[in-house]
């Protein structure tokens, strides 16, 4: 089975990104960037270079979205990330990207014409806010001042890598 990497950017009002792609490719209407590895590429650069190519953004990985998301053909892998730069320029496998609220995250992906993909990107994207939440500084400590980024104390990945 082939292996795709792809990420779930959540900023840090808990909006999340969505792509369409471009003219709706295999029924997804809206979706999360994933893709291939080349060669030599590990699952991290996969998913930061996908992302980047088909929503225009650099992101810093937070975690793994736990599990595989398992096609006919292809196992996939998510990880969770923060943007961190909007470059406003995405390839032409993406049709236009869209920050939505959780909720409407959900009813955008409902519009997936395919079931089994419909399913896998609810799937993700439930796992994705259930860490996401996890990972959040507790309120008290954001109020006292005790914490000066979005993910403090928790360990990141730094795998930003602005020459793809």
């Amino acid at each position: 089975m082939r292996k795709a990497y792809g990420g779930v950017l959540i900023d840090s009002r808990g909006q999340v990104l969505l792509r369409e792609p471009a003219g709706h490719y295999k029924g997804d209407v809206w979706t999360f960037a994933k893709g291939r590895p080349t060669p030599g590429e590990s699952a991290e650069q996969t998913a930061l270079r996908e992302v980047l190519e088909e929503t225009g953004y650099y992101a810093e990985i937070t975690a793994k979205i736990p599990g595989s998301f398992d096609g006919k053909r292809t196992s996939n892998e998510y990880f969770l990330m923060i943007p961190v730069q909007d470059t406003g320029h995405f390839d032409t496998e993406t049709q236009a990207i869209r920050w939505a609220s959780p909720e409407t995250a959900r009813e955008l992906i409902q519009l997936n014409r395919r079931s089994g993909r419909r399913r896998r990107d609810l799937r993700v994207l439930k796992l994705a806010l259930t860490l996401f939440r996890s990972l959040q500084p507790t309120a008290n400590a954001s109020r006292s001042g005790q914490t000066s980024e979005f993910y403090s104390g928790v360990a990141k990945l730094s795998l930003i890598s602005r020459t793809f």
